[in-house]
């Protein structure tokens, strides 16, 4: 008889401990099979980050290529918006399957709180449960034993979906992590970590506003949202840290003041820290401070976003409305406006700019 065990969940998103899990019940359960079942709407929990098909890759994603580790989607495939409960889901699969002998294995949180299951004594007669120990969570003995659970051998697992959600990416298959940082999957609370509330604040409203002139203007909205969301991602590095990645990445731009080197840092870090590829984006993120001759059109969204981020305290609602109509004009707005205030106010403008200026404002470039 085949021996395959369920993994059940919301996996928003999967990671590193789910993968290690399913190894060690592979190993000490002896079975053939570790099936992973992602949960359309779970009875524990009002809403997911990601969406189901999105969930569902990110499990393909972190399994890869193992053989005995599949995703199934029996809750996914679930018609309408009812809760997924374990006993109807096991109910169908031993009528579907009834040559298999399955096992279910849950986090020690859930096994002390199993009574509080649908149907709980009638799910432990019909699989063999298994319970892995999580850090914090101590055994409550009289639901192991009432249950008849079996206990993996395992560290204490302390990793969880809501830390991934949280910015401790170190917790993510690299390739998982690629994903969500390519379909802007929690990036409000992932980048969260990296800066005060003021400065996320300010993120996440250029990130919006970024996404809304690319979306008003026939372009890319889901390039101008992410490149948005890491604009400012080293802002507030460590000057030391900063300067070493200035000087071994970027040595040609050491001459610029510190106050925008950020710019550069922040590309360095959301394609080596966080895996962005996607090199619109990451020239937006390289172009939001001081532009440039080559600055793309998302890249002009970004950069006027910021500048007129209605977060700064004053209104900008007209020059917004410029972009959302030609963010072409827009952009070469904000050059004449930033250049005019700086002149008003004696303040130094760095040598490139006019470079810039001469070519979108005065050469009258697109």
């Amino acid at each position: 008889m085949k021996k395959i065990g369920l993994l059940g969940g919301s996996f928003d998103p999967i990671h590193k401990a789910h993968i290690d899990i399913a190894y060690m019940a592979l190993k000490q359960l002896q079975l053939d099979e570790i099936q992973f079942i992602p949960t359309k709407n779970n009875p524990w929990k009002n809403e997911s980050g990601a969406s189901a098909s999105q969930r569902v890759e990110m499990i393909k994603i972190a399994i890869g290529s193992h053989k005995q580790m599949t995703v199934n989607t029996i809750e996914i495939n679930t018609e309408g918006q009812q809760k997924n409960y374990t006993y109807n889901t096991l109910l169908q699969l031993i009528k579907d399957n009834p040559e298999v002998q399955y096992t279910y294995i849950m986090g020690m949180d859930q096994a002390n709180l199993f009574s509080e299951w649908k149907n709980a004594e009638a799910i432990s007669e019909m699989v063999q449960l298994v319970a892995f120990q999580r850090g914090g969570y101590p055994i409550n003995q009289v639901s192991i034993q009432k249950y008849h659970f079996i206990q993996l051998n395992n560290e204490p697992v302390y990793a969880s979906s809501s830390d991934v959600r949280n910015g401790h990416i170190e917790m993510l298959n690299p390739g998982v992590l690629k994903y969500i940082t390519c379909q802007g999957l929690y990036l409000e609370t992932i980048v969260a970590c990296k800066m005060k509330e003021k400065r996320w604040k300010h993120t996440c409203s250029v990130a919006h506003l970024a996404a809304q002139i690319a979306k008003s203007n026939g372009l890319n909205s889901h390039q101008a949202y992410i490149a948005g969301m890491f604009h400012d991602i080293a802002k507030e590095m460590d000057d030391e840290q900063a300067s070493f990645i200035m000087q071994q990445h970027f040595s040609l731009y050491m001459d610029k003041p510190k106050a925008i080197w950020h710019q550069w840092v922040s590309r360095y870090v959301s394609e080596h820290e966080y895996l962005i590829d996607d090199e619109i984006v990451l020239e937006a993120i390289e172009h939001h401070t001081t532009g440039s001759v080559h600055i793309s059109p998302i890249g002009k969204c970004v950069y006027v976003a910021d500048k007129l981020d209605p977060l700064r305290g004053y209104d900008s609602s007209e020059q917004i409305k410029v972009c959302m109509e030609n963010i072409h004009q827009g952009f070469r707005d904000s050059l004449i406006d930033f250049y005019e205030f700086s002149t008003k106010k004696q303040r130094p403008i760095d040598g490139c700019f006019y470079e810039i200026y001469d070519y979108f404002v005065t050469g009258g470039e697109i």
